[in-house]
């Protein structure tokens, strides 16, 4: 009896060790205003970041990832999105040490988890639970394609944005289509799961001419294709894969499409989207929720 009562003792000590093991680290996006950026930075390591998550989900213990969101993310210098959160992991994420985490990102901090995760967990040295991506831009953004005039006029004319696009070039660059799929092995998750969670929010009637800028369903910003990790660029309207008919009659052609290895639809969310616009789901406490 003696042994049975230490066993069951044993168990939920051991059980309660585990979960206080977890820690869910949130990982900022792209920043639309030099007070953004300058605050946020100062946000690595820290329990609250305000400036930029007006939510947070408290069930487990939380921590930042701060960094310099006007400059190529991927970039291994000691402000930029990479090396931060590597940091991060290492203190909070080493399965050697008996812990874990879950991630839960946002637009650009899709990109900085990706790239971490495929390009230094190919050993399993951070216990990863699951990510939860949230209109995440790491297949980039068809804004960032544009350019910087008619760049300009969309955002003047939407968001009001342009000006903060125009002064962080180095980080648009990094955000166009072609250089954020081609960063890295989006198949390369080390057995980690990515759940993403897209916005479907078209433009309001009297703007319908700049739904020419997004193949299919969209944010404001991005594109389903990259909130959803899907392998190729096309007229996605939902997550976790989809089939799409093209032509008429005879020349009728259905093609299904696939997600990267290892992503997979939201399962507490619309795989069709949900409407809210882009630089609001930090603001959503149903959408920083990083449990399943």
């Amino acid at each position: 009896m003696k042994l049975k009562t230490a066993l069951i003792a044993g168990i939920a000590l051991f059980a309660a060790g585990s979960l206080q093991a977890v820690t869910t680290v949130y990982v900022h996006g792209f920043h639309f205003s030099v007070q953004k950026t300058e605050t946020a930075k100062n946000c690595q390591g820290a329990t609250s970041c305000p400036t930029y998550w007006g939510q947070q989900d408290n069930s487990t213990p939380v921590v930042f990832v701060g960094y310099d969101g006007r400059f190529n993310p991927l970039a291994f210098n000691s402000d930029r999105g990479v090396p931060r959160m590597l940091q991060i992991l290492n203190q909070y994420c080493r399965r050697d040490q008996g812990k874990s985490c879950r991630i839960v990102n946002h637009s650009m901090g899709g990109l900085v988890t990706g790239y971490t995760l495929a390009n230094y967990n190919r050993t399993g040295t951070y216990n990863i639970l699951y990510v939860s991506s949230l209109v995440s831009a790491e297949g980039g953004s068809e804004l960032a394609n544009i350019g910087s005039p008619i760049l300009s006029a969309i955002n003047a004319l939407t968001l009001g944005l342009s000006d903060y696009f125009l002064n962080f070039p180095d980080a648009v660059r990094a955000l166009q289509t072609s250089a954020a799929r081609s960063a890295y092995d989006h198949n390369q998750n080390n057995g980690t799961p990515f759940y993403h969670v897209a916005g479907n929010t078209p433009f309001p009637w009297y703007l319908s001419f700049a739904e020419l800028v997004f193949p299919g369903r969209h944010d404001t910003v991005v594109a389903m294709h990259t909130t959803c990790s899907y392998r190729n660029i096309e007229k996605f309207t939902q997550c976790g894969g989809q089939s799409i008919t093209t032509g008429i009659l005879w020349w009728k052609k259905t093609t299904t499409y696939a997600t990267h290895s290892g992503h997979y639809a939201h399962p507490l969310h619309n795989r069709g989207g949900v409407g809210v616009k882009h630089l609001e789901f930090p603001n959503q406490a149903n959408m920083v929720k990083s449990g399943l």
